[in-house]
């Protein structure tokens, strides 16, 4: 072979190991472009993932603390035994899941009988669970059954007991044992509880008693 044909033969066998190497290279990008982005979906698939278990796991934990019913108050604990059929309820239980109203009341009151029927009109205009609790001790769980059934008084009501009696007069006074001034006590699932006024000429309506559950 002359050396023209020599030079030649170098220049093309330089040509395709330069050419070599650049299509290697340029092959290599798309294959660690491919594997960066498939990198970056995983990370994104995991956040995800983590934020949606996150989300599940205080769904969860809210779930179980209205199932554990509140304990932040010692009303909380107030366990009454309902008049219709004898099962007890406890007052945090209830509240764990919505707000409720909590009114003392007795048979002969007349003030009593005309609130509850604004509280009936007041389910119509807000979501809580109504308590009623005669706090008078000479009446009997039959006749206060006879009574609210009587007047389509349809929500819970018990007998105090004097051990109940006494929790409420040490935390409210003793107007909170006197049914003529109404005397209303509300519950809400945040663990908190406010008394209304109690004696408030008139009573409360049902649209006041809807915005005091709304206020929270």
């Amino acid at each position: 072979m002359t050396r023209p044909h020599l030079r030649r033969a170098g220049l093309v066998v330089a040509a395709l190991t330069l050419l070599a190497a650049c299509s290697g290279q340029g092959g290599a990008s798309p294959t660690t472009g491919g594997a960066s982005g498939e990198a970056m979906a995983s990370q994104d698939a995991t956040a995800s993932s983590s934020a949606s278990s996150s989300a599940d796991a205080m769904a969860s934990s809210d779930a179980s603390m209205a199932a554990a019913g509140l304990r932040s108050d010692p009303l909380h604990d107030l366990t009454l035994t309902s008049v219709r059929d004898g099962t007890q309820f406890r007052v945090g239980d209830l509240a764990a899941t919505g707000p409720v109203l909590f009114e003392t009341m007795a048979v002969w009151c007349t003030n009593c009988r005309a609130q509850m029927h604004q509280v009936i009109d007041a389910h119509g205009m807000a979501d809580f669970t109504s308590v009623g609790l005669d706090v008078d001790p000479t009446e009997l769980p039959n006749d206060l059954k006879q009574y609210v059934e009587a007047q389509g008084f349809d929500w819970r009501f018990a007998t105090a007991t004097a051990e109940v009696a006494t929790q409420l007069r040490e935390r409210f006074g003793s107007q909170v044992l006197n049914p003529p001034s109404t005397p209303m006590i509300l519950f809400f699932p945040d663990g908190s509880v406010r008394a209304l006024d109690f004696g408030r000429p008139g009573g409360y309506s049902a649209e006041e008693l809807a915005a005091q559950i709304a206020a929270g």
